[in-house]
C-alpha cells in the first residue's frame, strides 16, 4: 500500500531525509501527512519518533525532560525527544509544528541547523550539550491557514530550517483506490465507499468556491472504512460519525452539515431507511 502523493514530490522528499536535510509538510488536516512521515521512514529503513509540539505547553519538560529526586538525589530524566535524538537512523515526526510555543521554537532551533545539538542546564547551573546522533532526520507537518484555530505564522528563521512541501487532500477516486489496497471489501463495501467518496468530493468542490467554511477531511472517511465492514449504513455513518463532528462547532459549520445532508439525499442517502448489515 503506498500513500497517494505525486511521484516527483515524493521522489524529492526522499532524497531530501536521505541526505540530512529537513522536511516540513504542509497541508490540511486529516489530509495524510502524519501517515506518510511513517511511510517514508519505512522506505528509508528507519526508526520513526512522533513529537506532538501541539501539546507542549511545557516545552522544556516536553522536549527536554525534567529533574525529580530518587533515593535521596537529584537525577535528571530526559524526555522522549532527547532519547530520540540520541538514536541512530531515527526519523523525528515534529507534528503540528504550527502550535508549537515560542519556548519550543527557541529550543529546536538549534537542533535544526548547522550546531545539531542542544544544551540542557542541570540542577546545579551548569549545562551539557546532547548532541543530534548520525542518522538522525527531521520531518515536520504543519496546519496553516485561517480554519484552523491555536495555529500560528511560522517563525521565518524556523521556516528556513526546512525544505517545505504542501501536501493537498486527494480526490475521492484516489482515496477509494486507496482504500481498496488497504482493506478487503466486498461488493457492498465497495459501493458504500463510493457513496461516501461523492460526498467528500462534493464538499471539496462546494469549500473551493467558498460556499461551505469547511470541508470533509480524508482521514475523516478512511477511519469510517471498519464501520462499512462491520455493516453500519451510509446513512448512519454520514449522520453519527462524520456530520456530526461539524454540529459541535458554529451556527455556520451546521449549516455546511445541512447542505451536504441535501447532496447525500439527492443520491439517494436519505431517500430510504438502509438496513444495516447483521453485525453478528
Amino acid at each position: 500500500m503506498k500513500f497517494v502523493i505525486d511521484e516527483t514530490k515524493d521522489k524529492m522528499i526522499h532524497s531530501l531525509i536521505k541526505g540530512g536535510k529537513n522536511v516540513m509538510l504542509t497541508g490540511a488536516t486529516g489530509a495524510g501527512k502524519t501517515t506518510y512521515c511513517f511511510e517514508v521512514a519505512s522506505n528509508l529503513g528507519m526508526n520513526c519518533e512522533v513529537v506532538n509540539c501541539g501539546s507542549t505547553q511545557d516545552a522544556r519538560t516536553s522536549l527536554l525532560g525534567f529533574f525529580q529526586l530518587k533515593d535521596g538525589n537529584t537525577e535528571f530524566t530526559p524526555s522522549n525527544f532527547i532519547k530520540a535524538i540520541q538514536t541512530k537512523n531515527t526519523l523525528i515526526v515534529l507534528d503540528e509544528l504550527s502550535r508549537a510555543s515560542d519556548d519550543a521554537f527557541n529550543i529546536l532551533f538549534p537542533i535544526l541547523d548547522h550546531r545539531r545539538e542542544i544544551s540542557i542546564e542541570e540542577e546545579n547551573g551548569d549545562s551539557r550539550k546532547v548532541k543530534v546522533a548520525d542518522g538522525v532526520r527531521f520531518i515536520a507537518t504543519a496546519n496553516i491557514g485561517l480554519e484552523y484555530s491555536s495555529t500560528r505564522t511560522l517563525d521565518r528563521a524556523l521556516q528556513d530550517r526546512f525544505m517545505t512541501f504542501n501536501l493537498p487532500y486527494i480526490t475521492g477516486e484516489q482515496m477509494v483506490e486507496f482504500i481498496g489496497q488497504s482493506h478487503e471489501l466486498t461488493k457492498d463495501d465497495s459501493m458504500m465507499v463510493n457513496t461516501l467518496s461523492q460526498v467528500y468530493d462534493y464538499s471539496h468542490s462546494l469549500f473551493g468556491k467558498g460556499k461551505i467554511g469547511t470541508r470533509i477531511s480524508t482521514r475523516s472517511i478512511i477511519d469510517t472504512v471498519s464501520l462499512v465492514k462491520d455493516g453500519f449504513s451510509v446513512r448512519d455513518i454520514l449522520d453519527h460519525a462524520i456530520l456530526s463532528q461539524y454540529e459541535q462547532d458554529s451556527s455556520t459549520i451546521v449549516n455546511d452539515a445541512n447542505i451536504l445532508r441535501e447532496f447525500a439525499d439527492s443520491i439517494g442517502v436519505y431517500a430510504k431507511k438502509t438496513v444495516s448489515k447483521d453485525k453478528d
